[in-house]
């Protein structure tokens, strides 16, 4: 046997006894090198955990929990205080539209039907020059619009919701990706509408856990 110990007897070991394969990721590396891959491993499953619970909607929780009836809701037309006169009448439509989607409350064409009302008020439309070429003419804009609302329980008269929210976007006629002023404007409002939902999702919501 003692002459068996030669090259092809340490062959025959590594046929009978693969070298061993280091964990997954490491590729048989030794330890310094897996220690090394961990690092880098571990954030990237964090990152992807928490888009899975931002894409799960865990982090902006609906109302299908309570009573739909406690969440009917009627639109009042919002007022207008700006110089651009048609723009209550889209945010009127984009925030009907919000609501519709997310279903957390449900509006009813009749406001005796409704325990909860919506009033709206535009305070705030403004268009502003941000870049410029070099005859000082303006390339690309910023639209910022603001609002004051107003949720109140019907019956009682309670204030639910009192606050201003408020929206921007950036667009250009003419770099990147050319985008309208009226195209930009249906973003605007889109971003309003969705500002407007969080907040009287988050007020009805603070009735029940006491943080009204």
């Amino acid at each position: 046997m003692s002459n068996m110990k030669g090259p092809l007897y340490f062959r025959f070991l590594r046929s009978v006894h693969p070298p061993a394969v280091g964990p997954v990721g490491c590729d048989g590396a030794g330890p310094a090198v897996c220690r090394s891959v961990r690092p880098l491993f571990l954030p990237a499953v964090l990152a992807l955990t928490v888009l899975f619970i931002v894409s799960g909607g865990c982090i902006y929780p609906d109302l299908k929990e309570f009573p739909e009836q406690e969440r009917t809701l009627f639109l009042y037309n919002f007022s207008n205080s700006t110089f651009d006169s048609d723009t209550q009448v889209q945010l009127n439509r984009t925030l009907r539209e919000e609501i519709h989607s997310k279903r957390d409350f449900v509006i009813t064409d009749d406001p005796d039907q409704a325990v909860l009302g919506l009033y709206g008020e535009i305070t705030l439309y403004r268009k502003e020059g941000r870049l410029y070429d070099n005859l000082r003419n303006p390339t690309r804009y910023e639209l910022i619009v603001g609002a004051r609302i107003r949720m109140r329980d019907r019956s009682s008269g309670r204030v639910l919701l009192s606050t201003e929210e408020s929206a921007s976007v950036h667009y250009s006629p003419r770099e990147g990706f050319p985008e309208s002023e009226l195209q930009a404007r249906h973003r605007l409002l889109r971003l309003l509408a969705r500002n407007i939902h969080r907040s009287m999702v988050s007020a009805f919501r603070g009735q029940y856990d006491g943080t009204q």
